[in-house]
């Protein structure tokens, strides 16, 4: 991202149920420069998040590419859980809370340029076509979260309880925006155990891909 930075979010977000609706307010601090370059910003981004009980600072992970914020920007939010259901919007949510779960804790070898790149194209990958940054890995860890995603095992195991969508309700300059994080203390090791069953699939993928 620039910081300015973009992203393309459905306006209507289906099957997403409400945690809260509550008349919170979000203020982006400042995104990371990739180390990989370009001008887009990875993660962490750091937010401002003020509710009824006081003002935090929150990192959280911007789910798309195209659509721009600036420094000091600030929304009204409502915080919701991440969607179980089988629509394809569904899945594509849960792919990017399992990317998400990447890139907090990343896997050796896998870099957070490559995790988010993967997860901008959940939902925008036309828009990285050609683009360097979106490399290999990056496709592999995209197809890797998704397959993952539509995993019933996984679903039912509660394990996407751990996340939040913070979805933005005013946007004047660009349109509604998306973020992503924590709802509670994630353990690490069911973290660390996701994200080592993801990259040994990544492997295998990798080396498919390869030879065909």
């Amino acid at each position: 991202m620039k910081i300015k930075f973009a992203l393309l979010v459905p306006i209507v977000c289906l099957g997403v149920a409400s945690m809260v609706a509550k008349a919170d307010t979000l203020t982006l601090n400042s995104g990371t420069v990739n180390p990989a370059g370009g001008s887009a910003e990875i993660y962490p981004y750091s937010f401002q998040l003020d509710t009824s009980s006081g003002a935090s600072t929150v990192n959280l992970m911007c789910l798309n590419y195209n659509r721009e914020i600036t420094a000091g920007e600030t929304w009204s939010i409502t915080e919701e859980g991440i969607p179980t259901g089988n629509s394809l919007v569904d899945l594509d949510y849960r792919a990017d809370a399992i990317l998400y779960a990447e890139i907090l804790n990343p896997p050796a070898g896998v870099s957070a340029s490559e995790i988010q790149y993967a997860e901008w194209s959940i939902f925008d990958p036309s828009d990285l076509a050609g683009n360097s940054l979106f490399d290999l890995s990056s496709r592999i860890l995209a197809i890797t979260a998704l397959n993952a995603a539509n995993n019933q095992q996984l679903i039912n195991s509660g394990y996407f309880s751990q996340f939040t969508l913070y979805i933005p309700s005013n946007d004047t300059s660009s349109g509604p925006q998306e973020f992503i994080g924590t709802a509670a203390t994630p353990e690490p090791s069911s973290l660390l155990l996701l994200g080592s069953g993801l990259v040994g699939m990544a492997g295998m993928l990798r080396r498919k891909l390869v030879r065909s």
